[in-house]
């Protein structure tokens, strides 16, 4: 502190100016500076508290998240043969079957061998691979869902089996290649065609268009020997179902029941039983996992938005409109309609979900198990979103999440494919969607006439989760507020240093100003010495 000497010395008022400047100053900036302070304060605690709904919602992303596929739903299979599991995006009924495996897909497998070096020219030019199927007698029926062969152009002088393997592994063809040493300065190269019987391989290969049988295998053209051996012949898997035989290109089985998929793993000596059947106890935990999560956040939202009072303070977020959005979506849960999984829309209400008057969630467990045991699937709206159609030849997926949870008809007929009378984009056994409130959509089935509905169902679980995604993003909701108050705590800081130097030009003002009324005074007080020393000697030369 400054030492006041002209007071010290009482050579001027004898007020002590230091001390008034102090407390002139101190009065000016005490009521801004604390308005600031208490800013600061208020915007550091709200983005602290900002910082844990961050971190809140982001575990019940991940705890709720894991509910997904959690329905109620129990798959069985009484041997190893056969598993069972659920449709990604799809539901299934209950239903019990006997099935017996007497025969497993196969690829066609080819050995071309006796090659002595894998980097040696092979003298060919173009190699051509088709699907189909070989008879008995020799000939070859193309298979038609295939427009045309698989065509590998190389350059001449130039063609080694490495690069013949590597073209055929990279030609998005399915069909695999690969080179052994059968033994030292032998190789061979393996190609192994797609499962079934109609993926068998006819292959040519070709020297400046015209055939050579470097690497051939085509039954049909004796005119050239075949370098190949047929190791492996293509086939069809083939089981029977409660006795009645089914085949399918594939060990992988994903068209017989609705949201069920068959993986044939072995043949069967006896049948083997499956089963999909709902289960109300696990049902009810799944819901009540969610519930526990959604009331634990409502219960950091409560003690983060309370008002205070009787000599408590308001929470962090009282009054804060986004925290209130929340609030308010949280309750409206048990009332809001989840659509896309029946042909009617299914509240979470349904299943004795109900909204407390302190915003929580409670389950009427007799309301839920008597609609869990008429609509068990309908528990799937609450944790798991799914495509799925009333046909079970008929499977559906998306390419993206913008679509609109509805119910659509899909048509197929004469080669043309509609969803709700648009049309779609249609390839091999696939019709696409790529605009309107389908948008993505995908469509697979090998029937040629269709007339389904196609359910595309978002559950609350996903619902939730992308609401979450969206607030957290960068530039999303609670990111904007977190900026927000960070910028008003950058500023309330300027304001301070602001502050602070407006009061240091007030001080050298207040000083400046005090000092020369105590130079006035000191000359005031000089001048009355000069006159009591006059008047003194006056009265001293009239005695």
């Amino acid at each position: 502190m400054a030492v006041d000497y002209l007071s010290a010395l009482n050579a001027g008022s004898g007020l002590n100016v230091t001390q008034i400047v102090d407390s002139l100053v101190e009065a000016e900036r005490a009521p801004k500076e604390t308005a600031i302070e208490k800013a600061k304060e208020e915007a550091t605690v709200a983005i602290s508290a900002l910082g844990s709904l961050k971190q809140e919602l982001s575990v019940f992303k991940t705890n709720s998240s894991a509910l997904d596929g959690q329905f109620g739903l129990t798959l069985t299979s009484s041997g190893a043969a056969v598993s069972v599991t659920r449709t990604e995006n799809s539901n299934a009924s209950e239903f019990s079957h006997s099935i017996s495996v007497n025969q497993l897909a196969k690829a066609q497998v080819l050995n071309f061998s006796g090659f002595t070096s894998i980097t040696d020219d092979l003298n060919l030019d173009n190699l051509e691979l088709t699907f189909g199927t070989w008879n008995s007698d020799n000939s070859f029926s193309s298979n038609s869902d295939y427009s045309s062969p698989t065509s590998l152009s190389f350059n001449s002088g130039e063609t080694s089996l490495s690069e013949i393997r590597d073209a055929i592994n990279n030609s998005d063809s399915g069909i695999t290649a690969e080179i052994l040493e059968v033994e030292t300065g032998s190789y061979s190269l393996m190609v192994k065609s797609l499962l079934g019987s109609n993926h068998e391989l006819k292959i040519n290969s070709k020297l400046s268009g015209g055939n050579v049988n470097v690497l051939k295998y085509d039954l049909t053209d004796t005119s050239l020997s075949d370098a190949a051996t047929e190791v492996v012949a293509g086939q069809n898997a083939t089981f029977a179902v409660d006795g009645i035989t089914i085949t399918r290109e594939t060990n992988t089985v994903t068209d017989l029941f609705n949201g069920v998929n068959l993986t044939l793993n072995d043949t069967t000596t006896s049948a083997i039983n499956i089963s999909s059947s709902y289960n109300e106890t696990e049902g009810l935990q799944t819901l009540q996992t969610l519930v526990d999560e959604l009331n634990y956040l409502v219960a950091f939202l409560k003690e983060q938005t309370s008002p205070g009072g009787e000599g408590t303070d308001p929470g962090a977020l009282h009054g804060d409109p986004f925290v209130r959005s929340l609030q308010n979506k949280i309750k409206s849960l048990s009332t809001t309609a989840i659509l896309g999984f029946d042909d009617s829309s299914i509240y979470l209400s349904n299943f004795g979900v109900m909204t407390e008057l302190d915003g929580t969630l409670k389950i009427n467990e007799t309301r839920f198990k008597e609609y869990f045991a008429e609509n068990p699937t309908h528990l799937a709206a609450v944790t798991t979103s799914m495509i799925r159609t009333g046909d079970a030849g008929v499977t559906g997926s998306v390419t993206t999440d913008l679509y609109t949870p509805g119910v659509y008809n899909f048509v197929l007929a004469s080669g043309n494919a509609t969803l709700d009378g648009a049309t779609m984009i249609s390839g091999t056994n696939r019709h696409t969607i790529t605009t309107g409130d389908a948008k993505g959509l995908l469509v697979d089935t090998t029937k040629t006439s269709v007339n389904t509905n196609v359910y595309m169902g978002r559950s609350i679980v996903h619902q939730l989760s992308n609401y979450i995604d969206t607030v957290l993003s960068f530039g999303g909701t609670l990111s904007v507020r977190v900026d927000n108050f960070e910028t008003a705590l950058e500023n309330k800081e300027a304001e301070l240093e602001l502050l602070n130097e407006q009061m240091s030009k007030q001080r050298a003002l207040y000083t400046e100003k005090f000092t020369a009324m105590q130079t006035a005074v000191s000359s005031f007080k000089e001048t009355g010495k000069f006159l009591d020393n006059f008047i003194k000697s006056m009265q001293a030369s009239n005695s």
